[in-house]
């Protein structure tokens, strides 16, 4: 029984995502040749691996499913360990960056920068995947991934935090509410105001409760999300006030489904980020490129 790699990458990536369209955008391959693979992978364990359910667009793994995702994981690592270490031999750009981001800032923040490095370097393909803040240390840490980047970066043991960016946060309403279109608001306006906020484990989330709390202001949260499309669908319908960065509300406001209204200077305030990246040992060049080129300048 012969498995090529990249048939178990595209394999272990579906299972990750959960979506066929998701894992053809990350290889650049159409929806139907990621299906062919995964029918091809079948053939060859002989054994079917995922089952759709009737009418739905999600799948579940079968047994055999499982045993192979269990046993593709590590193999695929060694793999990439095996890569970086020969590429490490030679100044050449190339190879796997794997990256791991939150949502807020790899939806929003990250395209722009990302889409020069890939123009600038072909010959690297960036892995990129979705997480928590807290998993992307822990990733970093054991070599999981290459690259973190969060929001709010703390100093932690064995990581360096190399500066992202900063980004201005603003107030979103729905488009309907009064305050929509003010040029300015200041965080003492806020008071007793419905609130939808991030969870409490996620650091933006201290970041807007500390500003808060400095301008001597208590909201009412009424729902708290770790996902921030989720914070501004409930804005939006009118559910409530948020306080966000202003890059990931941008496309709804042009869109008119949100408001964006600037804080006062005295009450405003930024959320940095960083690129995350294990002390110890040697960079390949790729992950190198990675760095100079999304790094905040």
């Amino acid at each position: 029984m012969l498995l090529d790699l990249n048939s178990l990458q595209i394999y272990c990536d579906l299972v990750e995502s959960g979506s066929f369209s998701r894992t053809a955008e990350r290889h650049f391959v159409t929806q139907s040749a990621v299906s062919q693979k995964l029918r091809s992978l079948e053939n060859a364990v002989g054994h079917v691996l995922i089952e759709r359910g009737r009418g739905k667009s999600r799948f579940v793994l079968t047994e055999a499913g499982r045993i192979l995702l269990h046993g593709a994981l590590p193999l695929l690592r060694q793999a990439d360990e095996l890569a970086a270490s020969l590429s490490g031999l030679s100044d050449e750009v190339a190879g796997t960056v794997r990256v791991a981001t939150v949502y807020s800032v790899g939806l929003h923040a990250l395209p722009g920068r990302l889409k020069p490095f890939l123009a600038e370097y072909p010959r690297v393909n960036v892995h990129l995947e979705y997480s928590q803040t807290n998993k992307i240390y822990l990733d970093v840490l054991s070599g999981a991934v290459d690259v973190g980047i969060v929001a709010c970066p703390t100093p932690r043991a064995g990581i360096e935090v190399i500066p992202f960016g900063e980004e201005a946060m603003v107030l979103i309403c729905a488009a309907e509410h009064p305050w929509a279109h003010r040029t300015e608001i200041d965080l003492a306006d806020l008071e007793g105001t419905s609130f939808i906020g991030f969870a409490d484990d996620i650091p933006t989330r201290r970041l807007i409760d500390e500003h808060l709390k400095r301008a001597g202001v208590k909201v009412r949260i009424v729902a708290a999300f770790d996902n921030i499309e989720t914070i501004k669908n409930l804005v939006e319908i009118g559910s409530g006030l948020a306080l966000v960065p202003e890059d990931t509300a941008r496309q709804e406001a042009r869109a008119g489904e949100l408001a964006v209204v600037p804080l006062a200077p005295t009450s405003a305030f930024l959320r940095p980020a960083g690129l995350l990246v294990k002390k110890a040992g040697p960079r390949r060049a790729a992950m190198e490129a990675f760095i100079r080129t999304v790094r905040a300048r």
